[in-house]
C-alpha cells in the first residue's frame, strides 16, 4: 500500500529503499566507560520521506576522543516502531515481536569497538503512519560497564 504525502496541496509519492535517503531523523546520545577515559555512543538513524518502505540504522560505538576504543563485549539493540491508528510493521531483518507494531534486533560483537545494525522497516496502517527507531547500546570493559540510549522520531 502506497502512503501520499501531502505537500502545498499536492499529492506526491516518494520511495525510499535500502539506499540513504536525501532526508533523514536522526539521534544520538554518549555516556562515559568508567575508568577508560572512552564513552560509549549510541545512533539511531531513519528516513522521514517514504511511501512504503524507510531504511534504518542504529549503531552502538566507542571512542576515545575520535579514536576507536577496543572493548571486551559491546551490544547494540535496535527498537522500530509504527506509529499511528492501528498501525503494524514488518521488519527486515524480521527481530524480535514485541507488539504489533513494534519489533527489536540485537547484535553483540567482542573485541572491538563497535556493533551496528540496518534495514527496512514496512509500517502499514493508516495514512498517519510515522516510525520511531530507537538505539540501546552497552559496552563492557575490564570489570566496568556504561549503556546509553537514543531515539529518532518523525
Amino acid at each position: 500500500m502506497k502512503k501520499p504525502l501531502l505537500t502545498g496541496g499536492l499529492v506526491m509519492i516518494l520511495t525510499a529503499g535500502a539506499a540513504a535517503p536525501t532526508m533523514a531523523v536522526s539521534d544520538s546520545g554518549a555516556t562515559a566507560l568508567p575508568s577508560t577515559g572512552a564513552k560509549v555512543q549510541v545512533n539511531a538513524w531513519h528516513c522521514n520521506v517514504y511511501a512504503d518502505k524507510c531504511s534504518f540504522k542504529t549503531s552502538t560505538k566507542t571512542l576515545k576522543g575520535s579514536r576507536k576504543y577496543k572493548v571486551s563485549k559491546i551490544t547494540n539493540v535496535a527498537t522500530v516502531k509504527a506509529n499511528g491508528w492501528q498501525a503494524t510493521l514488518s521488519l527486515s531483518p524480521s527481530g524480535t515481536y514485541v507488539s504489533e507494531n513494534a519489533r527489536q534486533v540485537s547484535w553483540t560483537n567482542k573485541n572491538t569497538w563497535i556493533a551496528d545494525i540496518s534495514g527496512i522497516a514496512d509500517p502499514g496502517g493508516s495514512l498517519n503512519t510515522s516510525i520511531t527507531t530507537c538505539s540501546d547500546g552497552g559496552a563492557f570493559k575490564s570489570g566496568v560497564k556504561a549503556f546509553a540510549s537514543a531515539c529518532a522520531n518523525d
